[in-house]
Protein backbone atom coordinates (compact mmCIF):
# COMPACT_ATOMS: atom_id res chain seq x y z
CA UNK A 1 0.00 0.00 0.00
CA UNK A 2 1.21 3.91 -0.96
CA UNK A 3 0.93 6.97 0.60
CA UNK A 4 -2.04 7.26 -1.91
CA UNK A 5 -3.93 4.71 -0.87
CA UNK A 6 -3.64 5.67 2.43
CA UNK A 7 -4.79 8.88 2.14
CA UNK A 8 -7.78 7.38 0.00
CA UNK A 9 -8.77 5.21 2.94
CA UNK A 10 -8.27 7.73 5.59
CA UNK A 11 -10.42 10.28 3.16
CA UNK A 12 -13.29 7.13 2.77
CA UNK A 13 -13.00 6.91 6.66
CA UNK A 14 -13.51 10.30 7.40
CA UNK A 15 -16.23 10.45 5.01
CA UNK A 16 -18.44 7.44 6.59
CA UNK A 17 -17.96 9.36 10.00
CA UNK A 18 -19.24 12.42 9.14
CA UNK A 19 -22.43 11.02 7.27
CA UNK A 20 -23.03 9.59 9.96
CA UNK A 21 -22.66 12.52 12.20
CA UNK A 22 -25.00 14.35 9.52
CA UNK A 23 -27.93 11.46 9.55
CA UNK A 24 -27.73 11.31 13.41
CA UNK A 25 -27.53 15.05 13.75
CA UNK A 26 -30.34 15.62 11.88
CA UNK A 27 -32.55 13.10 13.84
CA UNK A 28 -31.44 14.81 17.40
CA UNK A 29 -32.45 17.62 16.27
CA UNK A 30 -35.60 17.01 14.00
CA UNK A 31 -37.04 13.25 14.55
CA UNK A 32 -39.53 14.02 17.09
CA UNK A 33 -40.63 17.42 15.57
CA UNK A 34 -44.27 17.11 13.82
CA UNK A 35 -43.95 20.58 12.46
CA UNK A 36 -41.24 22.79 11.85
CA UNK A 37 -40.48 26.25 12.57
CA UNK A 38 -39.40 28.86 10.25
CA UNK A 39 -35.93 28.63 12.39
CA UNK A 40 -35.75 24.61 12.46
CA UNK A 41 -35.37 24.88 8.84
CA UNK A 42 -32.61 27.38 8.81
CA UNK A 43 -31.28 25.62 10.84
CA UNK A 44 -31.39 22.78 9.18
CA UNK A 45 -30.62 24.25 5.38
CA UNK A 46 -27.41 25.86 7.39
CA UNK A 47 -26.37 22.27 8.38
CA UNK A 48 -26.53 21.22 5.12
CA UNK A 49 -25.09 23.92 3.30
CA UNK A 50 -22.07 23.80 5.46
CA UNK A 51 -21.38 20.66 4.91
CA UNK A 52 -22.01 19.83 1.35
CA UNK A 53 -19.48 22.95 1.27
CA UNK A 54 -16.65 21.14 3.21
CA UNK A 55 -17.09 18.04 2.37
CA UNK A 56 -13.87 16.64 0.43
CA UNK A 57 -14.92 13.76 -2.09
CA UNK A 58 -12.00 14.04 -4.77
CA UNK A 59 -14.41 13.57 -7.29
CA UNK A 60 -13.96 9.79 -5.90
CA UNK A 61 -16.81 8.02 -7.43
CA UNK A 62 -17.57 6.05 -4.53
CA UNK A 63 -17.55 8.76 -2.19
CA UNK A 64 -19.52 11.18 -4.12
CA UNK A 65 -21.85 8.00 -3.91
CA UNK A 66 -21.99 7.56 -0.48
CA UNK A 67 -23.05 11.27 0.34
CA UNK A 68 -25.63 10.70 -2.41
CA UNK A 69 -27.16 7.69 -0.12
CA UNK A 70 -26.71 9.84 2.65
CA UNK A 71 -28.39 13.05 1.40
CA UNK A 72 -31.24 11.12 -0.19
CA UNK A 73 -31.73 9.59 2.94
CA UNK A 74 -32.29 13.10 5.15
CA UNK A 75 -34.39 13.43 1.77
CA UNK A 76 -37.13 11.09 2.23
CA UNK A 77 -37.18 11.57 5.98
CA UNK A 78 -37.13 15.42 6.16
CA UNK A 79 -38.26 16.46 2.73
CA UNK A 80 -38.79 20.22 4.16
CA UNK A 81 -34.95 20.58 4.38
CA UNK A 82 -35.00 19.84 0.16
Amino acid sequence: MNINEDYEKVLQDSLRDELEWIEAEFELLFKNKKEKSKDDISLGNQILDNFIDNIKTDNSEELLNLLAITLNKIESNYPEFF
